[in-house]
């Protein structure tokens, strides 16, 4: 993100790169495209929990995913986005990179119900 009018050209090109990872790890978009209960039942079927802040000094959110192990959450990944959706959004896309981009068919799981929502 730049210092530039929030959000601009370039915010708006990586939210289609993220939205890109997020279709080709999920499946397609839920019928609201990627709204937050479709995000949500990503990072569910991930084994992950999340948790939204407004983004302190930045405009915006700021998502943070968890592990669901234990009752220490330890975080995976953060991210900020201008809503609390391309927050989560960035966030999801990010740790499925990290993760290679393991498709949930791969992990076992469901891209119906993630995408049935």
């Amino acid at each position: 993100m730049t210092l530039e009018p929030y959000p601009n050209d370039d915010d708006l090109q990586q939210l289609v790169a993220a939205r890109a990872i997020l279709a080709t790890a999920s499946g397609a978009p839920g019928p609201d495209g990627f709204d937050l209960d479709a995000l949500a039942s990503v990072v569910y079927a991930y084994g992950w929990a999340y948790r939204i802040d407004r983004a302190t000094g930045v405009v915006g959110y700021r998502v943070e995913l968890q592990t669901q192990r234990g009752i220490a959450r330890q975080p995976v990944v953060s991210a900020v986005g201008w809503e609390p959706e391309v927050a989560l959004t960035f966030a999801l896309a990010q740790a499925l990179t990290q993760r290679g981009g393991q498709s949930l068919a791969a992990r076992g799981g469901s891209k119906e119900a993630v995408t049935a929502e």
